[in-house]
């Protein structure tokens, strides 16, 4: 019985060695595609019922996500100011409100802009005998489905200038100290 086990163990070495595994063939992946969606109010006077009016335009030129609004402000001072103050109060964050030209007109224009991520279509997870690469491409759609989906403005995933390069030297410094630091207290 041990020399049957020893054939079929030598039997499967021999395979195993010579074996090759045929060139995965990996799809490009699909491009995250990014829709901007603008609307403009013209602000004409501080009285209730043009605040109000604003109000309302951020509420739906957010559709919900006050986080992912944009505002471009330009125009009288006063009101780009009370603009500003309403947004605030509003939740829009102050990063995402921009001041451009103030001149002393009657008038200012709000331009809300918002970033609509469109994810790639995910092959279907729900076979019943998914290959290797059809599994990784299956993953890996679903994350950068889920990274399209999350992101307050989508255009971070390609071109994030917020975050700049740093030194990696510096970054080692602690990991450095630490590997050096011990206990030994006599």
């Amino acid at each position: 019985m041990t020399l049957r086990i020893k054939v079929h163990l030598v039997a499967l070495i021999a395979s195993l060695s010579g074996c090759v595994s045929p060139p995965l063939h990996v799809e490009p992946s699909t491009p995250i595609l990014i829709r901007q969606e603008t609307s403009v109010l013209i602000l004409e006077s501080l009285r209730d019922s043009e605040l109000q009016r604003l109000r309302i335009f951020l509420v739906r030129a957010s559709r919900g996500r006050r986080d992912a609004l944009h505002l471009l402000i330009s125009g009288s001072p006063p009101l780009s100011a009370e603009a500003v103050h309403q947004a605030k109060q509003m939740g829009v964050d102050t990063s995402n409100i921009q001041l451009l030209e103030q001149h002393h007109g009657r008038a200012a224009r709000i331009e809300a802009i918002v970033y609509d991520a469109r994810p790639p279509v995910c092959p279907s997870f729900s076979s019943t005998l998914p290959s290797d690469d059809s599994v990784d491409q299956t993953l890996g759609c679903s994350t950068r489905h889920n990274l399209a989906v999350m992101v307050n403005d989508p255009r971070d995933l390609f071109n994030n200038q917020a975050v700049k390069p740093s030194n990696g030297e510096r970054a080692a410094i602690p990991v450095a100290k630490y590997k050096t630091f011990t206990t030994d207290k006599k």
